[in-house]
């Protein structure tokens, strides 16, 4: 159920399409997907699958390999390797 997502984005006035759920439990990503909103789901315990079979936009390991710059753009993407 995604009311404590749509509740922090309800107190925090931004529209629920406009927010970025960061989650490491599958039921987590599922609610912020079933709240519009879109999820990048950090793997622990080696469950990159089941996070992407969630529905998780982006999966990584650790919160070092999203984009900043392309979050800030409101993209979902995984840093460049070489940087």
């Amino acid at each position: 159920h995604p009311e404590i997502f749509l509740t922090a984005a309800q107190e925090l006035n931004v529209a629920p399409e406009a927010c970025v759920v960061i989650e490491d439990a599958t039921s987590g990503v599922q609610a912020a997907k079933a709240g519009n909103m879109l999820a990048i789901g950090v793997a622990r315990l080696n469950d990159e699958a089941l996070l992407e079979a969630a529905g998780a936009d982006l999966v990584v390991t650790s919160l070092d390999d999203v984009d900043v710059a392309a979050l800030a753009q409101g993209r979902l993407q995984r840093r460049n390797a070489s940087l």
